[in-house]
């Protein structure tokens, strides 16, 4: 294996601590780090070697500032851990002359119904999905495909909305409307079939090379019990028989050379069916919400050192040293409202417990169903054992004994479990 004698590595965006301080502490304890980032968290700083600071918002500016940081230092790479950095990465390192995708497709990636189309070109395998602009395409657009339907907005951070009818078309896209902002590209909906007859799967793979691509992992869906489509936990186990199958690796490979990936780590989501496996998103970066700690804890296999491995050139060791099971669930609130009450379980010396994390805190106002979104959680755990079965029943022992009270406007508090 080549040796990177810890190259420096610049880090675009350290995240939140709650999701993304796993992620931070694999790639620093192979690497000096350097944060791209608008503003140090305390609570990265004690991992980094050195910081440019400048606002993500703009890529001149970022590029204009990494450029003036590297007048005097030099690094060996740049990763990011975040979905919603993959681009300004991709344009950095491209810019940089550093390993890594190239900007297109990312933006492709992060395009559905554009990765849909070129999937589409190439005869691979993938759901159908419909980008519109007002109601009435959604309704057209529905009917085409056939109920049931799934609708998302991407300029919207709010869940996927399940429609069976027209009328709940029309619902769905007033909601999701009304979520979005007064621009214009906030109407834009994409309209995707659901009336499939399998689950959906996420495949973590790593891209060694544009005819390389190695599956590391499962990850399995726990959905809503609601009609919204929103997944409330994932659990990985490395004895699932996905891993043996060579039709979804297979498509995973396919799909991510189709695409252009060329190096990196990448997160394949897959609608498992009667035809077989179809392709309904490529990300070009890491699984966000805590996937990489359950591959960790499952296979022992660490995704975020192997994208920065990747980052500067390195061949990652992805050999498993962990043959169990890692799951997540995360505590939504059952109504709008503020929050009032919090209590957590009493099983902090379990030894399957990994981790129990608030995300919110009393005071704090939340959306509930079909509205809430990633920051109106209130709480997320993550729970270790032999077996997908023994997370399962884990996580049900810990929901039982927490408490999440949401007091509704001009009305009485409502109880979440």
């Amino acid at each position: 294996m080549h040796t990177s004698q810890r190259r420096p590595l610049l880090l675009v965006g350290a995240g939140i601590r709650e999701y993304h301080a796993h992620s931070l502490l694999q790639i620093a304890a192979a690497h000096p780090v350097v944060l791209v980032d608008r503003a140090v968290p305390p609570w990265a700083r004690p991992y980094l070697a050195g910081e440019v600071t400048v606002s993500l918002s703009d890529p001149g500016e970022v590029t204009a500032a990494v450029g003036k940081f590297l007048l005097d230092h030099s690094v060996g790479g740049l990763v990011t851990y975040q979905p919603r950095h993959a681009r300004l990465a991709a344009h950095l390192a491209r810019h940089l002359g550093l390993p890594g995708n190239s900007p297109a497709t990312v933006a492709t990636c992060q395009a559905p119904a554009r990765t849909r189309h070129v999937l589409r070109e190439a005869d691979v395998p993938s759901v159908q999905l419909h980008a519109v602009d007002d109601v009435r395409a959604a309704l057209g657009a529905a009917r085409t495909l056939g109920f049931p339907v799934s609708l998302t907005a991407p300029a919207v951070g709010t869940n996927p909305l399940r429609a069976d009818c027209a009328s709940e078309v029309r619902s769905a896209y007033r909601t999701l409307r009304r979520a979005g902002t007064a621009e214009p590209f906030a109407a834009t909906m994409n309209i995707e079939e659901v009336g499939l007859d399998g689950p959906e799967v996420g495949v973590e793979a790593v891209v060694l090379s544009p005819d390389e691509v190695r599956t590391v992992a499962v990850t399995r869906k726990t959905l809503c019990p609601d009609r919204s489509q929103a997944a409330v936990g994932y659990s990985v186990d490395a004895h699932d028989e996905l891993l043996q199958d060579d039709t979804l690796t297979r498509l995973v490979a396919q799909a991510a050379t189709t695409l252009g990936l060329t190096v990196g780590v990448v997160h394949a989501d897959v609608r498992l069916t009667a035809r077989g496996p179809l392709i309904l998103q490529v990300g070009a970066c890491l699984a966000d919400d805590l996937v990489p700690l359950l591959v960790a804890r499952a296979r022992g296999i660490e995704l975020a050192r192997a994208a920065a491995a990747l980052a500067v050139g390195d061949t990652p060791d992805l050999s498993p040293t962990r043959e169990a099971a890692a799951a997540i669930r995360y505590l939504y609130p059952g109504t709008s409202g503020r929050v009032v009450r919090l209590k957590a379980p009493d099983l902090f010396t379990l030894p399957w417990l990994d981790r129990f994390t608030w995300t919110r805190q009393t005071g704090n106002a939340v959306l509930g169903p079909p509205r809430s979104g990633r920051e109106d959680r209130l709480a997320h755990w993550v729970v270790t054992g032999a077996t997908a079965a023994d997370c399962t029943s884990r996580l049900c022992r810990i929901a039982e004994q927490v408490t999440a009270r949401i007091a509704k406007p001009a009305s009485s508090p409502v109880e979440t479990r």
